[in-house]
């Protein structure tokens, strides 16, 4: 875009400075290797969903505003035949979740503006103009279903908080907890208002009223039936220490005084959606494991008949991590199967027979479609050196990209390039992973290597940019290889390869990271005497669980880990973990000290290591970090505890984001150099 005034002269001018003169080649663009710039700068695309016709998609744009220091979101529309992007949301605003009303006249979503406390539902025209807002609802809404005539809105929304005294608004409230779980990351302490139910707003006349009574469970995911006269949800019952990952499949009818009816009591998964038959007379939807492995079990596509509360695994998908299943019409399911380093899209057809569509050659990370049989679904996409953009992909794999959010970015660095490798562990097991090598270093030669280690741990280090840590990018360009490990308990070798940890932390998984750094060694190019690691949550943890037994590593980095689970027990979110995977610490006391062996013999550590995370992380909180700090300080080995105030398990803040990378490059330079 030109500025206003230049002229049409200077800028044809400089075009033509820019271009090559007749009969010459074009010259490459520069690039360069990746760096913190590069990283900020990338645009993150979520919150896809998809018009009822299956001709447009709309979607969220996030970006880093370095000058104020913060996210900022926008929304945006995409015609899926033609491309051509249209912003419709400024972004100075934050705003999320969007969705197309069925009748297809409008957008809502949600947005905190002015002088909201809480971030409340607006309406956008399709046909253009201003967004106007709906709600102005007191509970925090945790999100929102359009009815089938777009006359009604479904609420998944919280009580509202307690109102400090009139005469005394700055004087702080109790925290008040009755719940067996106290915290959840993102929220902190959970309270009776903390809570979501359903409620139903009618859009005309902005009226709410609810439809089932706050309790103890959280309503997670709900959606409307075919008819519009009843409404399927999941209530979590995460009181239940005896039944870790129940997810209660209940109906209610959609009026108000109508009482819920507990169709079936499922065992939860990730991402969980529900998908109603057109006759009324299922529900599809995910399931895990449950119980001691349900933190490890991959989601599995099943369906529940309503009249008897029968459930069954679709056979063809039995064994597949699968996950955002979509209706695309005609009895079909599409969905995206985790699959040995690519997240693949497939098809689940009326027969329930699986057909992969593609090889994930670029990986899927994100999807929406319409019950429209042919229609294209729209998917965020990635692949190596290829940052997420929005493709069209057609019934037979193919991809049509429609966006260049990323472009610029991606068409400036020098991807390092991406290789598959297998090591074998003691043990006989063979874990796969990626590797990333410093580029211009001949043949032969020797260089720092470090594993990068991703955490979950039910995940995986995929062919993706957007599927691995972009640090690991970053220190490839500082000069090391960069080994990504998907050990087990990673996703997209089956159920029994993630849940072959279970209860037992640090043993399989560190056998399958020190398999990774020897095979490293063994061939060539690995310095053996310049070794290192780091990590996030459970990579954090698995770091710790290395540096107390491995001194070949000259450096490590533990991010949100932690050395000593008995510091975490009532203080994180993972009670009913803790309890069914492995039993409290008065009932196994040897388990849980053996899980405690980084602190407990932290005196065997000679690592420098750098211990980082955010202050208000309830999912692995900073105590974790603490407390190998303090015991590095006091055997006198380098070490170095930074705290980001007000950050949760994942941070936020752009500049507390640069901090942690300069940090992280920093601390391998100084002491793997």
């Amino acid at each position: 875009m030109w500025r206003k005034g230049l002229g049409w002269s200077i800028a044809t001018c400089v075009l033509a400075a820019a271009l090559p003169a007749m009969g010459e080649t074009p010259a490459a663009p520069v690039r360069h290797p990746v760096t913190i710039d590069d990283i900020l700068a990338l645009r993150s695309l979520s919150g896809l969903d998809c018009a009822h016709d299956g001709k447009q998609a709309v979607y969220v744009v996030g970006e880093a505003d370095l000058k104020a220091d913060k996210r900022r979101s926008a929304l945006w529309l995409v015609d899926l035949a033609s491309g051509a992007p249209l912003q419709l949301t400024s972004g100075e605003e934050k705003a999320g979740a969007p969705s197309f009303s069925p009748d297809g006249k409008s957008i809502a979503f949600l947005s905190k503006r002015g002088k909201d406390k809480l971030a409340q539902i607006w309406l956008l025209d399709r046909r253009g103009g201003e967004a106007r807002k709906l709600t102005d609802v007191k509970g925090d809404i945790a999100g929102f279903r359009w009815s089938p005539d777009s006359k009604t809105l479904l609420l998944m929304i919280s009580d509202p908080a307690p109102e400090p005294p009139k005469d005394d608004p700055e004087r702080p409230l109790p925290v008040v907890v009755d719940d067996v779980k106290i915290k959840q990351d993102g929220v902190g302490f959970l309270t009776a208002d903390t809570h979501t139910h359903l409620a139903l707003f009618d859009v005309s006349t902005r009226t709410e009223t609810r439809l089932t009574a706050s309790d103890s469970f959280d309503v997670t995911t709900a959606e409307w039936a075919p008819d519009g006269k009843s409404i399927a949800y999941i209530a979590d019952h995460a009181t239940d220490l005896s039944d870790l990952g129940g997810h209660w499949l209940t109906v209610v009818e959609a009026r108000t005084g109508a009482v819920p009816k507990v169709v079936a009591k499922l065992h939860g998964a990730p991402g969980q959606t529900l998908l109603w038959s057109a006759d009324g007379t299922k529900i599809t939807h995910l399931v895990g494991p449950g119980g001691k492995v349900d933190q490890y079990g991959q989601p599995h596509l099943a369906e529940t008949v309503l009249a008897t509360g029968a459930t069954r695994i679709l056979p063809a998908t039995a064994g597949l991590f699968v996950s955002a299943p979509v209706d695309i019409g005609a009895g079909q399911i599409g969905v995206v199967l985790a699959q040995d380093r690519h997240e693949v899209p497939a098809v689940v057809d009326a027969k329930g027979a699986l057909r992969r569509l593609n090889d994930g050659t670029l990986s899927v990370l994100a999807q929406c479609g319409a019950a429209v049989p042919g229609a294209v679904r729209a998917v965020v996409a990635s692949g190596d050196g290829k940052p997420a953009e929005l493709y069209a992909l057609d019934a037979k794999g193919g991809l049509k990209v429609l966006t260049t959010h990323n472009k610029a970015v991606a068409d400036g660095v020098a991807w390092g390039k991406v290789e598959d490798y297998a090591a074998r562990a003691k043990d006989g097991n063979e874990v796969h992973g990626l590797l990333l090598r410093p580029a211009g270093v001949a043949a032969g030669t020797k260089v720092p290597t470090l594993l990068w280690i991703h955490g979950g741990p039910n995940a995986q280090d995929i062919h993706a940019v957007d599927g691995y840590s972009m640090i690991a990018d970053l220190l490839a360009a500082q000069g090391y290889a960069v080994l990504m490990p998907n050990y087990r308990g990673s996703s997209g070798r089956g159920d029994a390869y993630s849940a072959a940890i279970a209860a037992d932390w640090g043993q399989k998984d560190v056998a399958d990271l020190h398999a990774s750094l020897d095979w490293a060694v063994a061939q060539g190019f690995a310095d053996p005497a310049r070794l290192g690691a780091g990590g996030w949550s459970y990579g954090g943890i698995l770091t710790d669980f290395l540096i107390v037994r491995d001194n070949r590593l000259k450096a490590a980095f533990s991010g949100a880990g932690e050395g000593n689970i008995f510091a975490l027990f009532g203080v994180d979110q993972y009670v009913q973990q803790y309890t069914q995977e492995l039993g409290t610490p008065w009932k196994e006391p040897e388990l849980w000290t053996r899980l405690s062996e980084p602190l407990l013999h932290a005196d065997r550590i000679k690592t420098p290591t750098l211990f980082m995370g955010g202050m208000a992380d309830d999912n692995v909180p900073l105590i974790g970090g603490q407390q190998l700090y303090q015991a590095l300080k006091i055997t006198g080995v380098p070490t170095r505890l930074v705290g980001y105030p007000d950050e949760n398990h994942g941070i936020a803040r752009p500049s507390f984001q640069r901090d942690r990378l300069e940090r992280i490059v920093d601390w391998f330079k100084r002491h793997l150099n």
